[in-house]
């Protein structure tokens, strides 16, 4: 099917969709049409109001559909994408009745998520952000940490970071030890991803009290920007080679049905230039008024096919 033939018949569907508006949310979200392909390999799925995507009812067809949206919004591209930021924690010197071996494995699988939740804060605004430190603790007979210190002078330059990473090991309790207390060091390396790091929205962004005619939503945005995002993809498979992921762009829309802000929330593309060329096509279009006030919904896109 030819191009302009396509846009001809998706202008039906929207015109269809403008004509039976949804009375509710839930509504629209039941009478949600599939993807709309532009042009292989660029597909528009039904947008979804903030906090209503819909999900399986089969607890193992929703596992198994978490796993690989989970995936998809990570997506890939030829050699290594880490959108997220590392962690290494090595080199355990252990002084005690305890295994080196249970001091590394307790600090990797207990600390991560302590010392991401220090260092992401601090990346909005440090992007470049990255380092070393020594964290000396003593594991008390319980398992209880106790007295964490910086061991040497840490490259990590950040004294916030550092200090919020150092004491987050008093949240960890490891095995008994055998006899007594013992003292374990340990070295931490963090360095960002190569994803921007979004910032903590505070207060956190509401759905807001309207809604919108979804498959409307969807068929608009394939219609009057489709052309332009699939040369946004094609000009980055180029560039990128081995480009593909899930793209989902969160659309503040006004009760005039204009776009207010519209940026990247649930995925972490792995090109931002792609990104910024969705969101300059979509973010001039006009949707139909929400009814009952303004509405933040979620646009997304995949690209490409998963490796």
């Amino acid at each position: 099917m030819r191009f302009g033939l396509f846009l001809t018949w998706l202008g039906v569907v929207a015109c269809a969709a403008c004509a039976t508006l949804a009375p509710s949310a839930s509504a629209d979200e039941a009478n949600a049409g599939p993807p709309i392909t532009v042009r292989y390999p660029v597909a528009f799925e039904t947008p979804y109001k903030l906090g209503s995507r819909p999900t399986l009812r089969s607890t193992a067809a929703a596992k198994t559909e978490e796993e690989a949206l989970s995936r998809w919004n990570i997506g890939g591209r030829n050699g290594e994408w880490h959108p997220h930021p590392r962690v290494i924690v090595d080199n355990v010197r252990v002084d005690g009745h305890i295994r080196s071996s249970v001091v590394l494995s307790t600090s990797r699988a207990k600390g991560y998520w302590h010392i991401r939740q220090c260092y992401d804060v601090a990346l909005p605004d440090k992007p470049e952000l990255r380092g070393k430190m020594s964290i000396r603790f003593t594991i008390r007979h319980t398992g209880t940490a106790i007295r964490p210190v910086l061991v040497g002078k840490p490259t990590l330059d950040d004294p916030k970071v550092v200090d919020c990473i150092r004491q987050s090991f008093r949240k960890i309790t490891f095995a008994r030890t055998r006899r007594g207390d013992a003292r374990a060091t340990l070295d931490i390396a963090v360095s960002p991803g190569d994803a921007p790091m979004k910032r903590v929205e505070d207060p956190p962004v509401t759905p807001g009290a309207g809604t919108l005619p979804l498959s409307t939503v969807q068929a608009v945005v394939a219609k009057h920007a489709g052309d332009r995002i699939q040369r946004c993809f094609v000009d980055a498979a180029t560039r990128v080679p081995g480009l593909w992921g899930r793209l989902v762009l969160r659309a503040d829309v006004a009760p005039n049905g204009g776009i207010r802000e519209l940026v990247e929330v649930e995925s972490s593309f792995p090109d931002p230039q792609t990104t910024q060329c969705a969101i300059d096509a979509i973010r001039p279009l006009g949707l139909p008024p929400p009814r009952g006030g303004d509405v933040r919904v979620l646009i997304p896109i995949r690209f490409g096919q998963a490796r």
